[in-house]
């Protein structure tokens, strides 16, 4: 039997670069606190449900209605007889809601982006990425046929020069809007700008900012006016909306090619029809109760200002993802593991997640949090800073 030395040769070269992972079992629901295996109680940190609608007792009702009446799994693939109605309604509120003509509900944001990106940049097409874009676009976009090359937000002169390029057929844009490690946002208006001045296709994903920006909460697009002009938008549901899964809106033509074409879509197994019963209703929560985003982006607005006022790096962010941005993966491990024993639970992000030399703590501030938590951290992440 083979005894995989060449991967615990790996293993153990992760350890000595302090790259080593490992997975925390949280013995309890998502909040603003948590308790882990064992019963520590920690403020949690680190988490993406920042509305906390992942525990929300509407959300889990409207979950369980639907496991009563449709069961807890689907049974099947989409396109045999796994779709089921809360499969349906969930396309149709997130198409509603995104102003797009059709929508498709898949098992993950990286799942949706694979389909999208997989399968409609074809051979022969060019396809222009923000180099900090999350590994689930990268990864489609060198899994498909079509060329790809990388851009920084700050560069929009490259990028103008690869959309000049002769010699594609379709040109795609693909962005984050709001990227997950440093908190900042794209520059959606310039974006529009150039894909209209050379006839490309906008894709955005509002993973970071579906719930949390916009008037009805619909995301960075729709905060900026801009929403029209976004062609394909890609709303995974593992952030705010405290569920899984991922839904992509565009036009009806594109959401029937995939449909037909897309391998992750066709060859997948059903999400739960529970999941998809309570995402609807964490929609709802979100279109109707706008004082949670409110509430969060002023938490989140104070907790930037008391953290620049410490001196900390925290890069450009402007959002509810505040990177505190600590130089190398050893000292970020060492200050993640004193902010657990004081307390919170705080993970450290180290390369390939993030470049060599920015290992940092990814702050994430959630609708739950209280003064009292915020204090307690930022006080806590001084002293220790203090004597390291």
């Amino acid at each position: 039997m083979t005894d995989f030395i060449d991967l615990n040769e790996e293993l153990n070269r992760l350890r000595t670069e302090h790259l080593y992972r490992h997975c925390r079992c949280i013995d309890s629901a998502q909040g603003p606190t948590v308790r882990l295996e064992g019963g520590a109680e920690k403020v949690l940190f680190c988490s993406n449900n920042y509305l906390n609608l992942a525990a929300d007792s509407r959300v889990v009702e409207a979950a369980c209605q639907a496991g009563r009446r449709f069961g807890f799994g689907s049974a099947a693939a989409r396109l045999v007889c796994g779709t089921m109605t809360p499969h349906v309604e969930l396309e149709r509120t997130v198409a509603k809601w995104l102003g797009k003509e059709a929508a498709l509900f898949l098992s993950s944001g990286w799942a949706a982006n694979q389909a999208l990106l997989s399968t409609v940049p074809q051979k022969g097409d060019l396809v222009l990425i923000d180099r900090f874009d999350h590994a689930s676009i990268i990864d489609a976009v060198r899994g498909g046929q079509a060329e790809f090359r990388t851009y920084r937000r700050d560069q929009m002169d490259r990028l103008e020069r690869f959309l000049a390029e002769w010699g594609f057929g379709r040109k795609f844009i693909v962005t984050e809007s709001v990227f997950s490690m440093d908190g900042d946002r794209a520059d959606l208006k310039a974006l529009i700008r150039l894909k209209q001045r050379y006839d490309a296709v906008l894709v955005v994903d509002e993973a970071h900012a579906l719930g949390c920006l916009g008037d009805s909460g619909a995301g960075l697009a729709e905060a900026e006016g801009v929403l029209k002009d976004v062609d394909i938008v890609v709303v995974p549901l593992g952030k705010a909306v405290g569920a899984s899964g991922g839904v992509i809106a565009a036009s009806q033509v594109v959401i029937d090619y995939l449909i037909n074409k897309s391998r992750p879509f066709i060859y997948t197994t059903a999400p739960s029809p529970m999941m998809a019963a309570g995402a609807i209703e964490a929609i709802n929560i979100i279109r109707t109760e706008p004082q949670r985003r409110q509430h969060l982006n002023a938490t989140a607005n104070a907790m930037r200002r008391r953290l620049s006022a410490m001196g900390l790096d925290i890069g450009g962010s402007t959002t509810h993802i505040i990177p505190v941005i600590l130089g190398e993966s050893e000292k970020a491990m060492a200050v993640s593991a004193a902010l657990y024993e004081a307390g919170f639970y705080v993970a450290a992000i180290r390369p390939p997640t993030v470049p060599a030399h920015t290992a940092r703590l990814r702050l994430s501030v959630q609708y739950a949090h209280t003064q009292a938590h915020c204090d307690g951290l930022c006080d806590a992440l001084a002293a220790i800073l203090a004597h390291s």
